[in-house]
């Protein structure tokens, strides 16, 4: 049986949590939100999903992550697609 590792990051502090593996064909979209523990909060938050070569990867989350995107709670304020709209109306996201 093969897995994939996927890497969470905290949308509190912005650290890298602890990676979880999941099954092939049971993965969840990158992006994903997902509550674990966070070893420098140390308490239950919710943690961003990020997958190299996806559509949302960790420097996806960086942007998010800088641009407050996160409640103190760890919901969207924004989708993140929204987010990107905005950003590149404001001509602040140069990497599209």
């Amino acid at each position: 049986m093969r897995y994939n590792e996927s890497e969470f990051y905290c949308t509190q502090c912005g650290s890298r949590g602890i990676p979880v593996l999941r099954k092939c064909g049971n993965e969840r979209e990158a992006g994903h939100l997902k509550k674990l523990f966070c070893l420098k909060c140390q308490k239950e938050v919710n943690h961003v999903e990020c997958k190299p070569l996806t559509k949302y990867t960790h420097e996806d989350f960086l942007i998010e992550f800088e641009e407050k995107n996160f409640t103190p709670e760890g919901q969207r304020i924004m989708t993140y697609g929204q987010l990107k709209s905005k950003l590149n109306k404001e001509g602040r996201l140069h990497n599209e």
